[in-house]
């Protein structure tokens, strides 16, 4: 299987073009049960090309986003760049590269299946505030209709290492 961290290189276009956003509903739910406000200092770790990112960025936050490949970090950069809040920095969840205690809240979307959980662990515990959040976000596919289900079939049976980073219910600690 090809490093995670170069996953996306050849195919940072299409990740722009064809990968989903989330829905703005999230700020209203964080707002609500972890106190989320346009002060919260984020860290969103495994930011891409900053599609979580930028919803936090329209709130108002100060944002780093933390990526360790190139590309995909290039294409937040460029895609981002007009927000005075967002910080690019290149680094791992295991290795962020920020301060101790910088941070209120800890994102990771689509990106946790990735991280060394024992050593992300450590560097969270590290970078956030006493009383953060730490919060894992994705989107689902739905198989409620028959295209959904046979393209589920389809990607079980031809994609090479669809079961290897499948990362829907992600367990252990």
């Amino acid at each position: 299987m090809i490093d995670s961290t170069k996953r996306f290189s050849s195919r940072v276009e299409n990740y722009i073009k064809y990968r989903p956003d989330y829905p703005p509903d999230i700020l209203e739910l964080l707002k609500g049960m972890c106190g989320l406000s346009g002060d919260s200092v984020i860290a969103d770790i495994g930011s891409g090309t900053g599609i979580l990112t930028e919803l936090f960025l329209r709130n108002g936050n100060e944002v780093f986003g933390v990526e360790p490949n190139r590309e995909m970090r290039e294409a937040a950069e460029r895609l981002l760049g007009k927000y005075p809040n967002f910080k690019s920095i290149s680094g791992r969840a295991e290795s962020t590269t920020l301060k101790v205690g910088s941070v209120d809240f800890i994102t990771a979307s689509q990106a946790f299946h990735w991280f060394d959980r024992k050593k992300a662990r450590r560097e969270f515990l590290r970078i956030i505030k006493p009383g953060g959040w730490t919060v894992l976000i994705w989107n689902e596919r739905e198989l409620v209709s028959p295209f959904a289900r046979a393209y589920e079939h389809l990607l079980r049976t031809y994609a090479t290492d669809y079961e290897e980073v499948n990362h829907s219910h992600p367990t252990g600690s």
